[in-house]
């Protein structure tokens, strides 16, 4: 079941056709990164998928046509379940040897010490890969869905994001991958605070926008990446809903869950900066990773260095 919340900002989302026609580019470029062989089958998967998202709103916003469209997506063209399926067997691939062998070589030089805990696991398999890399490595979800190369691993049901159930202190470094902004408003204080008591370090990655123009390496890596450099030039509003999009289509589409909890809470880069701080934790470093290569849903990614403030 899809919220009301989610569907509202989709809705809205899919009728500015700046924003459509940027992440229907972006999901090509990530695709094609990964199916190098089928293009032209990429294209089309991912075309007629857009193109039906898009119709589902031509005229007004439609809540009930959405619905049945991203159901039809996911029985037909996305063929949610079957494991046979070209696409869900190159992103299976993906998702449990691809991602986290790019996440792994990316975090061993953020890393403080040795006790990690992935916040948000999910599947858990940048848990286990972690765990392979020498990390003592603790896990916790509000849902569990652990795949059986990570269920050796300590982990411990949440029964609500603000429910963090590890002691004070008894964890080195907490990371916080693309998980905040499926936290409501309300509760999204308690999170940082639990985490700030938690572990003495935080690392955060988060979707973003609105960046600026004066934030270290910004301009370096606008320069590497057309994505990211056509997404700094739309609007703030474009840029929101470009991420909405983004997050839709990778959650409730490719990756088959609708009903993952998608209240759509991005902030700019010096509203999280200002938010962590009032919260318990000092940033240490803002890194902007961008529309980042090897990456299958592209998005304008941010990573937040935090330590617990004294």
């Amino acid at each position: 079941m899809i919220h009301d919340q989610t569907l509202q900002a989709v809705c809205q989302a899919l009728q500015n056709e700046v924003a459509l026609d940027f992440v229907r580019a972006s999901v090509k470029a990530g695709y094609h990164e990964l199916f190098t062989e089928a293009v032209e089958q990429v294209d089309t998967l991912v075309d007629g998928a857009f193109d039906q998202l898009a119709q589902s709103q031509q005229e007004a916003i439609n809540h009930s046509k959405l619905i049945a469209i991203t159901s039809t997506l996911l029985a037909h063209t996305f063929r949610k379940g079957d494991s046979s399926f070209w696409f869900n067997n190159a992103y299976h691939h993906y998702k449990t040897q691809i991602k986290p062998e790019i996440d792994f070589q990316q975090l061993a030089g953020l890393i403080t010490a040795s006790r990690v805990l992935d916040y948000g696991c999910g599947s858990g398999y940048l848990a286990a890969r972690l765990a392979r890399g020498g990390y003592e490595v603790f896990t916790t979800d509000v849902l569990d869905y652990r795949y059986d190369e990570a269920k050796h691993l300590p982990f411990r049901l949440m029964t609500s994001p603000t429910d963090i159930p590890y002691p004070d202190d008894s964890i080195d470094t907490a990371l916080v991958q693309a998980v905040l902004h499926h936290i409501s408003p309300e509760a999204l204080p308690l999170v940082l605070q639990r985490l700030a008591k938690i572990a003495r370090h935080v690392l955060i990655k988060e979707d973003t926008y609105d960046l600026p123009t004066q934030l270290p390496g910004v301009a370096e890596t606008a320069a590497k990446q057309p994505l990211l450099h056509a997404f700094m030039e739309m609007s703030r509003d474009t840029q929101h809903q470009v991420l909405i999009l983004i997050d839709f289509f990778a959650n409730a589409i490719a990756q088959g869950m609708p009903e993952m909890n998608m209240p759509f809470e991005f902030r700019p880069v010096t509203k999280w900066q200002q938010v962590l701080k009032v919260n318990g934790l000092k940033v240490n470093g803002t890194w902007v990773a961008g529309f980042e290569p090897g990456r299958m849903h592209k998005s304008c990614h941010v990573w937040f260095v935090c330590e617990r403030l004294l």
